[in-house]
Formats: C-alpha cells, structure tokens, sequence
C-alpha cells in the first residue's frame, strides 16, 4: 500500500469537508439574514405573483425577439 498516497487523499478528504462544512455555515447565516429582512418586510402576494408575470412575459418577449 502506498501510505504518503493515502495520508495527501485523507488530507485532501479533510480540507474539503471542512470547505463544505464552512460553506455550509455560510449558507445557513445567510438564510438567517434573509428571513430576518422577511420579517421585517414580509412579501405581499398580489405584488409578488405580478412580478413573476413581469418577468415570465419580458423573458418570453426576449426569446421572441432572437
């Protein structure tokens, strides 16, 4: 068996669970923030259901147009 191998793939193994696990923490801070800001403004529906049809009809006029 090949040790300095397995002991730079363990290495690699551990830095990138750790990247994920931070990254993971990032995430999870963020969406603290986000429902947070929720709270603080919460989202009226009738607006929001307006603005997805805005969208929906400017990107299907978008892909009219090429």
């Amino acid at each position: 068996m090949n040790i300095p191998f397995v002991l730079a793939c363990l290495v690699i193994i551990a830095l990138l669970a750790y990247s994920a696990y931070r990254l993971n923490q990032r995430i999870n801070e963020r969406l603290a923030e986000l429902d947070a800001e929720r709270e603080r403004n919460p989202l009226d529906p009738f607006s929001a259901l307006m603005e997805l049809y805005r969208m929906q009809e400017e990107q299907r006029r978008g892909k009219g147009q090429r």
